[in-house]
């Protein structure tokens, strides 16, 4: 069982627990460290690194920066999923951020997946597929993603509670 809390724009904790243990990982926007029966641990460097290009392709957060402007968005031509489903692309990229395409259902609006390089050039593609979006607080969010990178699958993410601003 893995909670998650996360509070905008870089700020996360989460607790993971496994049979005889709970680990809590957090990240306060600068530091990171994790808690585990071995002990309290600090995060090495690149962890922190991949944590914040994390923070950097949150949804939420791509779409707020670019309503601000501090993402460029480049609409691209539409393309097909892989089902054959007419989806819109938007690219998103800044001088700090790899370019980021999202693809949104035409008839929704919704963001159906998020296509990315992982690390910067040379490194795998990473496409996260989301589905299931239901109603928060007035706000659509996906309960369900599922994660390729490099053409194999990661297990899916299911959330079974999302609370903003509990």
């Amino acid at each position: 069982e893995v909670t998650t809390y996360l509070q905008y724009p870089n700020r996360v904790r989460v607790e993971t627990t496994i049979p005889g243990a709970t680990i809590v990982q957090a990240y306060d926007g600068s530091r990171g460290w994790i808690k585990d029966p071995n002990g309290l641990h600090d995060v090495p460097a690149q962890t922190i690194r991949d944590l914040e290009s994390g923070f950097k392709r949150d949804t939420v957060l791509l779409l707020l920066a670019a309503h601000d402007g501090s993402l460029r968005p480049r609409l691209l031509p539409d393309v097909r999923d892989d089902r054959g489903t007419l989806q819109h692309a938007l690219e998103l990229s800044s001088l700090t951020l790899d370019p980021v395409v999202l693809r949104i259902d035409p008839d929704t609006s919704l963001i159906t997946s998020e296509i990315y390089v992982a690390g910067g050039v040379g490194r795998p593609l990473v496409q996260e597929q989301f589905s299931d979006y239901r109603t928060v607080d007035g706000v659509q969010l996906a309960f369900t993603a599922r994660v390729q990178t490099a053409g194999q699958p990661s297990p899916e993410r299911r959330a079974t509670s999302i609370a903003v601003n509990p």
